[in-house]
């Protein structure tokens, strides 16, 4: 699903990095798809989730894990004591239509979060008939988990003016303390169900009142209320078609997103994998080059003739970080996969920059230098990888003393693209990229 590069394509990648110092804040992790899935299924015809089991949200309290999800008569909830197998709680739904106002047709799915002695759940909602997503976000708070959860008589957050990026359907999928005070929920909407779906993000200083981000640049619809902050993808691109929902973690000083997309496929008419992107500041981000980095293929169960991802969560615990997604409304059943949990390692290493690594000439057209300096003697390492993640070449693999070194690798015969470099050394990583001609 990778485009080749043209040499056109590189100068506007180039244009757009200025001052790039070959630094990446973190790598995405390696999922392995659970041989357990699904790890819950819908109901019988009828039944509460027997016609709909979409959009988990999970979360580890007090030795157990649980996971709120979307069903036909609400908002549902179910526990497992080991992430894997999961048990429907015997008093879904937990939070149902309220036949009146915002969330008089639908209520449920949507991040869950503890806020002093208060759970408080952020719930989709929807008044008018149609399919997807609701036109808003309501919220609820209750002492426990299983309720009793008293919803607020307005929505948090609603669907853009007509004509504006959102204004259609909405459907939040993250909220998140800020260091400094207040939240950050991230959000994904359209302007219609067949249109392409865009991450958005809101702030607030309470839980309560939000206010979606805005680009004071764009003016004109249909970004003149609020922005996405992440885009669909280019032609191509396994992001294409935008988005369907996202999983958000704040580690080692970054947000870290890996976000469910669609794009065309010739075969079966579209297919569905799950990509990375991490920003500093929930508003910027950076897509990881060699998206998607979970794909259909690593899910076991994954049927692709009847299934899409949808709306992944994150969710660290212990050693382990989780990442569930449901598999679309014809399958109407939740997924896992499961990665090493190493966010802090990776980002102590690469942001603390105990291993600094620069090249010049930077694009490239026959050679560049590589500069590096080592606080110890040691092994060192030093590959280059091409823009699919193969080893093409290896500059320096031997053991060097203390103090500043530097190689030079010749590019003239290889092809133009990106090629990713990574030097290894005394237990820390430095890497980056060469634009070749």
């Amino acid at each position: 699903m990778k485009k080749a590069i043209t040499v056109l394509a590189l100068g506007i990648l180039w244009s757009l990095l200025p001052g790039w110092n070959g630094a990446i804040a973190q790598e995405p992790l390696e999922f392995t798809g659970s041989f357990f899935n699904p790890v819950l299924t819908h109901g019988d015809p009828g039944s509460y989730d027997g016609d709909l089991l979409v959009a988990p949200y999970a979360l580890w309290d007090n030795g157990a894990f649980y996971i709120f999800y979307a069903g036909n008569g609400g908002g549902c909830l179910a526990t497992s004591s080991d992430g894997l197998i999961y048990t429907k709680f015997a008093g879904n739904p937990v939070i149902t239509p309220s036949g009146n106002g915002f969330d008089s047709l639908f209520a449920g799915g949507g991040p869950v979060l503890k806020v002093g002695p208060k759970w408080v759940m952020y719930y989709g909602a929807r008044q008018y008939p149609g399919w997807g997503p609701g036109e808003s976000t309501g919220r609820a708070t209750a002492d426990s988990l299983t309720g009793v959860w008293e919803r607020s008589s307005a929505p948090v957050l609603t669907i853009g003016s007509p004509g504006e990026w959102d204004a259609g359907l909405v459907n939040t999928n993250n909220v998140l303390p800020l260091d400094t005070g207040g939240f950050i929920m991230f959000y994904y909407a359209s302007d219609d169900f067949n249109s392409n779906w865009l991450m958005g993000m809101a702030t607030s200083p309470d839980g309560i009142t939000w206010t979606k981000y805005n680009d004071p640049a764009t003016t004109q619809a249909p970004f003149a209320e609020s922005d996405p902050i992440l885009p669909a993808g280019a032609p191509g691109e396994f992001d294409e078609w935008g988005v369907t929902g996202a999983g958000v973690l704040r580690m080692g000083g970054y947000y870290h997103m890996y976000y469910a997309a669609l794009c065309p496929d010739p075969t079966l008419g579209y297919r569905s994998d799950i990509g990375y992107a991490y920003s500093s500041d929930g508003i910027s981000w950076e897509k990881w080059p060699e998206n998607p980095v979970y794909v259909q293929e690593n899910d076991p169960y994954f049927n692709n003739t009847t299934m899409i991802y949808e709306q992944p969560c994150t969710l660290v615990n212990g050693s382990t970080v989780y990442l569930y997604y449901d598999y679309g409304t014809w399958e109407n059943s939740l997924g896992l996969a499961t990665a090493p949990n190493i966010w802090v390692g990776i980002n102590e290493r690469i942001t603390n920059y105990k291993l600094q690594i620069t090249n010049y000439p930077n694009p490239v057209y026959q050679s560049t230098t590589f500069f590096y300096s080592l606080k110890d003697p040691g092994q060192v390492k030093l590959e280059i990888f091409d823009s699919f993640g193969r080893l093409v070449e290896v500059l320096e693999n031997a053991s060097r003393p203390k103090g500043k070194h530097q190689v030079t690798w010749n590019a003239e015969n290889y092809p133009a693209g990106i090629y990713n470099y990574r030097l290894w050394a005394g237990g820390a990583v430095g890497k980056g990229k060469v634009i070749k001609f």
